[in-house]
């Protein structure tokens, strides 16, 4: 049976903690007014960035559905702030 090595730890060798904004990324649908038009804002939570925006409740439910489903932009902290949508 072949010996082991032996590793000797430091103090220092330690595992990097878990980025905390990469946790609990969700997003929600919410009803915007502009003006006379009524828009369904998809909003990331907990940074609060309007994702998109869509005249029909069903098409910005789908879009947020998936995204919680998914998970697609959660490594990268959230949606690059170029997709944006400027308030």
């Amino acid at each position: 049976m072949p010996k082991k090595q032996k590793v000797r730890l430091h103090r220092c060798d330690r595992k990097p903690k878990a980025d905390k904004k990469n946790d609990h990324l969700s997003y929600k649908v919410k009803m915007k007014n502009k003006g006379r038009k009524i828009l369904w804002q998809v909003i990331e939570q907990p940074t609060k960035n309007t994702i998109a925006e869509y005249f029909f409740e069903e098409d910005a439910q789908k879009l947020a559905d998936f995204q919680n489903k998914n998970q697609v932009w959660k490594l990268s902290g959230g949606i690059p702030k170029m997709f944006w949508i400027k308030a």
